[in-house]
């Protein structure tokens, strides 16, 4: 522009560069938005797969003679809020905080606590009946391939994972001798 036209400024490409400022400055907020701000929507079955795991809980005894548990809790405080959960599967020890997990005793809880999450209730109930109302459901929702999950960089990674602990009733919760566990 100086060594041809003999010219140091020009409108035309002040504003030309203002132009392309701005498309880049949204380009990038609109890449922040779909990485950073991306809204998991379970029942989608194009943007989400949704997997289900069921496995039976171990019974296990009390310390001094105490009841049987299958799920074993640490209260939270009043610092921090959370209860996380110990359970047993195939004499391995699982632990699962209260964000991520809802403890049950009956069906009829899951609607309300889990509201949301596609627990299936026909599942539940065969479930019921085979593991004597004692088993634990990971529900695994990862990222399809499709333009969203694309742009947001999301195919391939898990979306949500959750953990549903079913008991026969809360006497088999245990909340008292943990630390010895």
């Amino acid at each position: 522009m100086i060594v041809e036209r003999k010219h140091t400024f020009e409108w035309n490409s002040l504003f030309i560069t203002i132009g392309e400022l701005i498309i880049s400055i949204g380009l990038l907020a609109g890449m922040g938005y779909a990485t950073f701000n991306h809204q998991v929507d379970l029942t989608d079955a194009k943007g989400v797969k949704v997997t289900y795991k069921y496995e039976p809980l171990v019974l296990r005894v009390g310390n001094n003679g105490s009841a049987s548990y299958y799920v074993a809790v640490d209260r939270g405080t009043k610092d921090k809020p959370v209860h996380i959960y110990h359970y047993w599967i195939n004499g391995a020890k699982y632990t699962v905080s209260s964000n991520k997990a809802t403890v049950v005793s009956d069906l009829k809880q899951v609607k309300v606590a889990d509201a949301g999450i596609p627990w299936s209730q026909k599942a539940l109930t065969k479930m019921d009946r085979h593991h004597e109302q004692a088993y634990v459901v990971k529900m695994t929702a990862t990222y399809k391939p499709n333009f969203w999950n694309g742009l947001g960089i999301h195919v391939g990674h898990q979306a949500m994972t959750r953990w549903l602990i079913r008991v026969p009733a809360q006497s088999f919760i245990n909340t008292t001798d943990i630390q010895t566990q």
